[in-house]
């Protein structure tokens, strides 16, 4: 077949589509298509249009042996598996493991799915068993897991819980070098959808920071270094007193992680003289907030800026003694406008509240302390504004205290060692938001531990991505700063384990075989490749041959 060129009597040339055939072994041509005069760039454009038809009709013919009926989950589990072996929870595990020959099941491969699927779409136990591991790349979790083994592997990490924290403590740790460890320490409480307390020690009714009054809890002691990584917890009862946990916190700190110097940093919540004397009592140092409003008539110079020496604008320190602890009181221009627009709000709604045509009783303001400080007249049933109380508060605007027993580090340093408690605030906010430790579903303590167990694995692998974050953003804003450019976006770990979610695995099935083909890894998921120092996987995956199915027996036979 081939294109002929044919002139007319006119002289007018034209295209013909002509094709060869034999006739009793002779050669004979016949014309197919008339293709249209010749011209320039004629003969081009139809080998285009050609070409393209061709294109579409292999292209339709590869289609017809293609199947795609579903995505899995890929960029999570990537993360979390460098994360795994670059940690030590993998060294772990397998030590663990060691210890119980006739387990039957991969303990590792069932955690990591537990742990990955947190970082997807926390939930159950039971409801990702029944739908969770259908949405993961199957290549990295177990194709093979019973419901009882995901509850087998929590009572494990339940029995090896203190040999756990320690192993992810010390991993990649040089005991000879560290000489100082700050500790952050805080307490927070996780609920259950329940209000049974006969099921174990743990579950009771307890103060709660959530406000759930109507559930029962578990009162969370969790430790974390200034760079926000947990380093270890314990679970109390829900009906647990603050300043009781120290004891077991400070022993773990002591004996279990063996830190000779330790500096433990904890909000004005645990401030007593019993907590103190518990610190000082195991050789620890500790900088603790200070409530200081009570002390204006007997230490009047703690409000006193003329004692105070500025350290940088806005901001003005002075030291002194609390009996035989050193004292820090800060200033700062920040925490005096804060200070000031909370006082300025409730007097608002004070003066509201008495300009209502229904005047308010004595009753209606005792029940609000903020409120009583402010108001006179209620024994006698006409409550109004006191000024002097309220010029009273005002002159203890911005003022801070710290209470410390450090001698040999500077009140600068102690003060933003101090400040780093927010990290033990924000890894609470991933524990009970990203990771969504609570509500907790597990009745039995050890199961209920065992699931905190699980969950501070998961906090540790989110904390180290949260790090990279931060020092990926610190280099960012260095760079900004140098071009006189402000870069207003804060990734998240959060908000990258999001668009991890979205980096899938394809199974596409050419054929007699599959191949697994992932989605493009751009942008945020692309950086936290790079930073965490992970490979980006090859466009295909792996291959393997479609399972063909058999004829059974007795219908071959039929």
């Amino acid at each position: 077949m081939y294109i002929r060129v044919t002139k007319n009597s006119a002289g007018q040339a034209y295209y013909h589509l002509v094709e060869s055939y034999r006739v009793q072994g002779k050669v004979r041509q016949r014309t197919l298509l008339s293709l249209g005069r010749v011209e320039d760039g004629k003969l081009e454009e139809l080998a285009s249009a050609i070409s393209k038809h061709l294109d579409l009709m292999s292209a339709m013919e590869i289609a017809k042996s293609i199947a795609v009926e579903s995505t899995y989950v890929l960029g999570p589990l990537l993360v979390v598996e460098a994360l795994f072996e670059k940690l030590g929870i993998d060294e772990t595990l397998a030590k663990i493991s060691a210890k119980h020959p006739k387990l039957g099941f991969s303990l590792r491969d069932i955690v990591f799915t537990m742990c990955a699927a947190r970082f997807v779409r926390a939930t159950s136990k039971l409801a990702m068993y029944e739908g969770m591991r259908e949405r993961l790349y199957p290549a990295l979790v177990p194709n093979e897991v019973e419901l009882h083994q995901l509850y087998r592997a929590l009572d494990l990490l339940n029995a090896h819980k203190d040999e756990l924290e320690k192993s992810l403590f010390f991993h990649g740790r040089d005991l000879f070098s560290v000489d100082v460890d700050v500790v952050l320490y805080d307490l927070t409480t996780l609920r259950f959808e329940s209000i049974r307390e006969d099921m174990g020690e743990l579950r009771r009714f307890g103060f709660s920071k959530e406000k759930r009054t109507d559930c029962t809890q578990v009162v969370l002691g969790l430790m974390v270094d200034t760079d926000g990584i947990p380093l270890g917890f314990e679970v109390y009862p829900g009906n647990t007193v603050e300043g009781k946990t120290l004891t077991d916190i400070i022993q773990k700190i002591r004996h279990k992680f063996r830190v000779r110097r330790f500096i433990f940093v904890a909000d004005r919540g645990l401030l007593s003289e019993a907590n103190l004397n518990t610190i000082r009592n195991a050789e620890g140092e500790f900088i603790v907030g200070m409530r200081i409003g009570g002390l204006a008539k007997k230490r009047p110079e703690l409000f006193d800026r003329a004692n105070f020496t500025a350290l940088w604008e806005g901001f003005e320190i002075f030291e002194t003694t609390f009996g035989e602890d050193r004292g820090l009181v800060t200033w700062s221009a920040e925490r005096a406008e804060r200070d000031r627009n909370v006082r300025e709000d409730i007097l608002k709604k004070i003066q509201k509240r008495l300009a209502s045509k229904k005047k308010p009783s004595a009753k209606t303001f005792v029940s609000n302390s903020n409120y009583v400080f402010f108001l006179k007249g209620l024994d006698s049933g006409t409550p109004c504004i006191d000024e002097s109380k309220v010029a009273q508060a005002a002159r203890k605007d911005g003022f801070f205290a710290l209470v410390t027993n450090i001698r040999d580090i500077t009140a600068q340093t102690l003060y933003q060692q101090y400040k780093q408690l927010w990290r033990i605030e924000d890894t609470f906010g991933e524990l009970k938001g990203t990771l969504k430790a609570r509500p907790i579903f597990h009745w039995r303590d050890h199961r209920i531990v065992g699931h905190l167990a699980m969950c501070f694995i998961a906090l540790l692998c989110e904390a180290h991505v949260t790090k990279t974050l931060r020092a990926r953003r610190s280099a960012r804003d260095s760079k900004a700063i140098q071009a006189d450019i402000i870069d207003p976006r804060a990734l998240t770990a959060a908000t990258v384990f999001h668009e991890l979610a979205e980096l899938r695995a394809v199974p596409v099935s050419i054929g007699r075989q599959t191949l697994w083909v992932r989605t493009d890894i751009t942008g945020n998921v692309a950086d936290l490749f790079r930073a965490l120092g992970l490979r980006i996987p090859q466009r295909v995956l792996n291959a393997q041959p479609n399972v063909v199915a058999q004829t059974p027996p007795d219908l071959a036979m039929a």
